[in-house]
């Protein structure tokens, strides 16, 4: 089994011209373009890494590029993981969605918008998950300032909604 998994990825690196290696022993970490991405994707699908265990990003400012989107995919047949990493443009970081691929990359694309500002286009419900609508700026990127205070929606905060300064309070009906 190893050397036919082996196999796929050397054929996947020659077809899409990838930089590949090992971020831990057996575990390929694949470098693809935006052009490739998807095509990659469901060729890796088709290879029996059907499950998609995570979808997020990294920062890497003040480097170029600076941002990084990272599909982590399992093989649940052969035990295997192996990562995508996508490069994307700085100044308008846009990836496509892969919704039509995994269902359940809806809620980890919302997230990675809302912790990054990257824009996954064809999203059909793309908006903030975690922070409320009116929270400017993207906590994740290196350049977000920490300590930066800033004026929510009265509304939510008197009714409990959102409490930036402390925990967020959901209250259900019978409060």
């Amino acid at each position: 089994m190893e050397s036919k998994l082996s196999n796929i990825f050397e054929e996947l690196k020659t077809k899409y011209n990838l930089s590949v290696r090992e971020s831990a022993p057996d575990e390929p970490e694949l470098k693809a373009t935006i052009e490739s991405f998807r095509d990659l994707l469901k060729e890796l699908q088709q290879a029996s890494y059907v499950h998609l265990a995570d979808l997020t990003a990294y920062d890497e400012s003040p480097a170029t590029p600076r941002f990084y989107v990272v599909y982590e995919l399992i093989s649940l047949q052969d035990k295997k993981r192996c990562s995508v990493i996508v490069p994307l443009n700085d100044a308008d970081p846009k990836i496509p969605t892969i919704i039509d691929l995994w269902k359940g990359a809806d809620w980890l694309e919302r997230e990675t918008y809302d912790m990054f500002g990257i824009v996954f286009e064809g999203h059909p419900d793309l908006r903030r998950i975690l922070l409320p609508n009116s929270f400017k700026g993207f906590p994740l990127r290196k350049d977000f300032v920490v300590d930066y205070r800033q004026e929510f929606d009265k509304k939510l905060v008197e009714e409990g909604l959102f409490d930036p300064f402390g925990a967020t309070v959901v209250r259900g009906k019978s409060e």
